[in-house]
């Protein structure tokens, strides 16, 4: 992951959680190595420390931090299906917890991680649409929401390019009307996107194709008046 913020999160717990006592107790010694391989990137081995913690510890007062942390490790380590289902978890168990939000914004990020390109099935672009929708509606002012909210128009991008995709497939096909009304969810839909401007093109030519006539050219001189520079716009004139 590109962004810092997540290790930031991890620091914190080194400095807040880690013991002054001269001698440390078992759990401890446990919980601060397996930070130490976060640390060095050693995910896998640091994954086993934490499940061994968990499992040798389980009322310790770094429990919390610990499934944060073995969420975050499972994450850097690419088990994003395990990295979604912590997430589940701790939302689940710890819907107060001050550090929620993090685990929110991992689970969408678990899903933006398994999202497919535009050309296949978005079943996990629209749950990382969900999961960034939730962050940004529940906790809007959490550090992670400004990123969030950038993918989240990236995710909306994908999705439009997926009903462009479909409806152009359906206008090579001649099914005018099913085309028409992919391009009519851009429209409705996405109008933030990038695919607006061929989205317009595109309803406005099912529209010529169905006999329609003046919806296309309602269509067309919708997108000049939006668009009057588009190549789209250009290509729509034929409609006018």
């Amino acid at each position: 992951m590109k962004k810092t913020i997540p290790f930031a999160m991890i620091a914190l717990f080194i400095v807040g959680c880690a013991s002054d006592k001269p001698v440390k107790t078992s759990a401890e010694i446990s919980y601060d190595t397996a930070v130490r391989k976060l640390g060095k990137g050693n995910y896998s081995a640091a994954t086993l420390e934490l499940q061994d913690f968990s499992t040798k510890h389980p009322y310790s007062k770094f429990s919390s931090q610990v499934e944060l942390l073995r969420l975050f490790a499972a994450y850097k380590n690419r088990e994003f299906i395990l990295s979604e289902t912590l997430s589940e978890t701790f939302i689940e168990r710890h819907p107060r917890h001050p550090s929620v939000d993090y685990a929110k914004y991992m689970l969408a990020m678990s899903h933006y991680r398994q999202s497919s390109p535009a050309e296949k099935d978005p079943e996990q672009t629209i749950e990382a649409i969900e999961g960034f929708k939730r962050l940004l509606k529940e906790h809007p002012e959490s550090p992670y929401a400004k990123d969030g909210a950038n993918r989240l128009q990236r995710l909306f991008n994908k999705l439009a390019k997926h009903e462009l995709n479909i409806g152009k497939f359906y206008f090579d096909k001649g099914r005018y009307v099913a085309a028409a009304n992919r391009f009519q969810v851009i429209i409705e839909k996405y109008q933030t996107t990038s695919a607006i401007e061929e989205g317009l093109y595109w309803l406005a030519a099912s529209f010529d194709r169905l006999g329609i006539v003046d919806n296309a050219r309602q269509t067309a001189q919708l997108l000049k008046y939006n668009y009057p520079k588009s190549e789209w716009s250009r290509k729509a004139a034929r409609f006018l």
